[in-house]
């Protein structure tokens, strides 16, 4: 009876270790398998979120390129020139123009330069270098003399020393030396000079005083517009400023002043011959007053007879015959 318990006892004992030992095993393999999907759920939310970064990479990328690709003034210009309404046209390049212009100068005015040779281009051109002469001298005189089609251009070489006299004339003349058109040169610096009488009288007649090359004719020219500047101060104005010049232009200067003195003032003009000191001054000033009211002139004699060299008397009463 005994054995047979004993027996009993170690055959459950033994049943019961099975038993623990596959619940063990079970349960190993779920924690195993769980851990299996753990990691593979982890592995495909890294690999997941890895693909997504990916894919929003390119996006991303592209979006900053798009920011920096910034449309070039020649892409903008080429999509403005088709546009038919021309005020609408005109009004758009000029814009954008100007605009490049205060950025790259001397790129715009080479890319207008490749355009073809229209009445519109041209306007284009005027616009940007009228621009370039009011913002920027220095730069739109290197412009104009670098580019042929703008130094031939009278009207454009005009304008651009018309303003650097006003700064600077003696840049000015130099700037003009550089130029290749001899007839043009000559044109231009006659204006040049012309506007430096407006401006600095006395100045201008020292430079002529040492650059003995300007023609007679020229001279002439820039004396009358030296009288227009004078004849527009007062008559004490007039006397002081005369005497100011260099002595050798004062009897040719005293003729240009007469001869622009306003016909209902003349009185003042006798006046002021009375005044002038030097025979020269004197003789050319009562010879352009002659010229002027023509040889009816009356009352000459007294003016006349303060000249004291017996030629010239003698050439001023032939004038009144």
């Amino acid at each position: 009876m005994k054995k047979a318990n004993l027996y009993g006892k170690w055959i459950i004992s033994i049943s019961l270790l099975i038993i623990c030992g596959c619940v063990y095993l079970i349960q190993t393999n779920v924690n195993e398998q769980v851990i299996e999907e753990t990691s593979a759920q982890m592995h495909f939310e890294i690999n997941n979120t890895k693909h997504i970064k990916e894919t929003l990479k390119p996006k991303a990328s592209h979006a900053e390129g798009f920011e920096a690709e910034k449309p070039t003034y020649t892409a903008i210009l080429d999509k403005a020139l088709l546009i038919k309404d021309k005020e609408l046209r005109i009004k758009t390049i000029s814009n954008h123009l100007i605009n490049w212009a205060k950025e790259a100068p001397f790129e715009c005015v080479h890319w207008l330069d490749e355009q073809s040779k229209t009445p519109e281009q041209a306007l284009y051109i005027s616009k940007v270098i009228h621009f370039l002469i009011t913002d920027n001298l220095p730069v739109a005189g290197r412009i104009i003399l670098n580019f042929e089609r703008l130094h031939s251009d009278q009207s454009i070489v005009d304008d651009y020393l018309s303003s650097q006299v006003a700064v600077s004339p003696y840049d000015a003349i130099e700037w003009l030396n550089n130029l290749d058109n001899e007839k043009m040169k000559q044109e231009v610096k006659l204006r040049l000079l012309q506007n430096w009488a407006k401006l600095e009288p006395a100045q201008l007649l020292n430079y002529l005083e040492v650059h003995t090359d300007i023609t007679a004719n020229n001279r002439y020219l820039i004396q009358q517009q030296l009288a227009q500047v004078l004849i527009k101060k007062s008559s004490q104005q007039i006397q002081d400023e005369f005497y100011s010049y260099p002595s050798s232009f004062q009897p040719n200067l005293a003729y240009s002043v007469i001869s622009q003195w306003p016909e209902h003032e003349l009185s003042d003009a006798r006046e002021w011959i009375f005044t002038l000191e030097g025979e020269q001054s004197k003789y050319f000033a009562i010879k352009s007053y002659i010229d002027y009211t023509g040889k009816s002139s009356a009352n000459m004699n007294e003016l006349i007879q303060q000249i004291h060299s017996p030629k010239l008397r003698a050439h001023l009463l032939e004038r009144l015959q």
